[in-house]
């Protein structure tokens, strides 16, 4: 294993990083290894590479600290150090890699492009606040935008409250605004007034004021096969903390994602898996602070808008993902109609040929014809087995984890503390178009602890499995889902609300007293021992 220090040669540690794993490839070393310490990092002299990065707005050009580019059987060893961005960039970008071990590394941004502050004075509509750390920002003719020191320049998007006072979790009314009409008018210091908004905050709460865009994110994943990811913290990110997209096998042991006295930690979700394969584990970790989710699991719908006998031209429709490979021959893909989401027929991808960055030319081994234009394509072949186990997920800003992988799924031994539902199903070929369908979901020995305290935000139920838009009452967009064994405490929401799934089971947990009844709408073979031996709602 090569040593860092051997490469420390300038005071950019960008550059020295590029040397040091270019040298670690071509001489294939097994790992490279940092003695502890603070390194911080600028873009000026860090690797560039094209890349599309799905869920965020990355598509082209970016700078990357750590990128392992065609690397197998290697370790990147941190060595407990603390690695801080100065400007927009990857943290570390791992493409087309083998066996990679990311190990004691912790990540942060300087100026994460969002605005922490806190009310200072109010009057009406008009209202006072102060920047409490160090985004950039500027106000022109009383716009607010936010930038950085390498060309990013951002306009304002939204306010959320989050907090009543220092130190304590996102409150109870959590309100977001997306003020089209708010103006902004620098003040003395920090100090900044803020006019004609629709919010109504009182002093002393405390502020997020954000852009729309998110430029950069953590760790980037893309093409790996079997990573392992062990003792990984992130404190601020400019975007998630790790996002993996066709990969197949990912393990994440021993992660903290913490504010570290800050009011968030990565902007959107801590982990997010687009389109991958095998195993994603994810055990032992922490998350707290998000402005989204713990974890997010999906594939990507898209929309037919051409078929001949050969084949089929489709459309990624996620906002999110263009320029992903979304197909590879001998994919099998289901195609179904967007409103039900159930398979009417099946085929198997011959060729994928793309297009440009949204649309791509499927030739199938079946003729193709008589499929119907603007119904929604799924490719089956990425559905990944999911392990939530042993984590922690708490004072984030919406929900606990996204789940929507064919795979066996399990979320045991697990706690939950979030403002929104804990655990929620959901997808949709007319919106987002992320996909899909669930088969077998075990959700067990967790404690969901006072989830959904956010009053009238981030669903209905603490776990929630969200209706499709049409139902036949016969077929059923999820297959199986089993929940026992948890214990759930607080009611600030209903326990369970589920919909579209053909078996599902809700036993031998311990829930408060009184607890109403559970939902159920168009689900098929139910289970339910609430306690008291009441009746299931369907």
């Amino acid at each position: 294993m090569v040593n860092y220090e051997s490469f420390n040669l300038t005071e950019d540690h960008c550059y020295n990083i590029r040397r040091a794993l270019l040298y670690c490839r071509e001489h294939q070393e097994d790992g490279l290894v940092f003695p502890k310490g603070e390194y911080h990092l600028y873009p000026g002299k860090a690797s560039v590479r094209a890349v599309s990065v799905s869920n965020h707005d990355i598509c082209g050009y970016n700078s990357i600290a750590f990128l392992l580019e065609n690397m197998r059987d290697f370790t990147l060893d941190g060595g407990g150090s603390v690695f801080i961005s100065h400007g927009v960039m990857v943290s570390a970008a791992l493409l087309s890699c083998s066996n990679v071990r990311l190990q004691n590394l912790s990540f942060t941004a300087e100026e994460p492009m969002r605005m922490e502050a806190e009310v200072v004075g109010y009057s009406g509509k008009d209202w006072s606040l102060r920047v409490t750390n160090d985004a950039g920002y500027y106000i022109r003719d009383g716009m607010l935008r936010f930038t950085d020191a390498y060309g990013h320049d951002d306009p304002y998007h939204y306010t959320m409250i989050v907090r009543r006072g220092e130190g304590t979790d996102y409150i109870p009314e959590t309100k977001e605004s997306f003020d089209k009409n708010v103006r902004f008018y620098q003040m003395e210091g920090k100090k900044i007034r803020v006019q004609n908004s629709q919010l109504s905050p009182e002093a002393g709460m405390r502020l997020i004021l954000a852009p729309q865009i998110r430029h950069g994110c953590t760790v980037f994943l893309e093409n790996c096969r079997d990573t392992l990811i062990e003792r990984l913290a992130v404190c601020h990110s400019y975007g998630m903390g790790v996002i993996a997209q066709l990969c197949d096998t990912i393990t994440i042991r021993g992660m903290k994602v913490s504010p570290g006295g800050a009011m968030f930690s990565t902007n959107c979700d801590a982990t997010h898996f687009v389109s991958c394969t095998g195993k994603i584990e994810i055990s032992d970790s922490s998350f707290e602070g998000m402005l989204d989710d713990a974890m997010n699991i999906h594939g990507i719908f898209s929309r037919i808008e051409q078929t001949d006998e050969r084949g089929i031209l489709v459309h990624d429709m996620h906002p999110g993902s263009k320029g992903l490979s979304l197909y590879e021959p001998g994919d099998r893909i289901a195609v179904m109609n967007p409103g039900r989401l159930i398979p009417e027929s099946f085929y198997t991808v011959e060729k994928a040929e793309r297009i440009n960055m949204e649309y791509f030319y499927l030739t199938l081994r079946e003729r193709a014809e008589h499929i119907p234009v603007l119904y929604t394509v799924e490719n089956i072949s990425r559905q990944p087995e999911v392990f939530f186990c042993n984590n922690t997920v708490r004072a984030n800003r919406a929900r606990g984890i996204l789940l929507a992988s064919k795979g066996r799924t399990e979320v045991r031994n697990n706690v939950f503390h979030t403002p929104g539902c804990a655990v929620l199903f959901e997808s949709d070929g007319e919106m987002w178009y992320e996909s899909g369908g669930t088969q077998d979901v075990l959700i067990e020995d967790n404690l969901f602890d006072h989830c959904g305290y956010a009053r009238e935000a981030w669903g209905e139920a603490v776990i929630e499995v969200k209706p499709r838009r049409e139902a036949d009452g016969i077929h059923y967009y999820h297959k199986k889902i089993r929940i026992s064994n948890n214990r759930f405490t607080g009611k600030e929401r209903m326990i369970l609300s589920a919909a579209d799934t053909e078996e599902i089971e809700f036993s031998g947990n311990e829930v408060p007293e009184n607890e109403k009844a559970n939902r159920y709408r168009n689900c098929g073979h139910i289970l339910d021992d609430l306690s008291g031996g009441r009746m299931c709602v369907q």
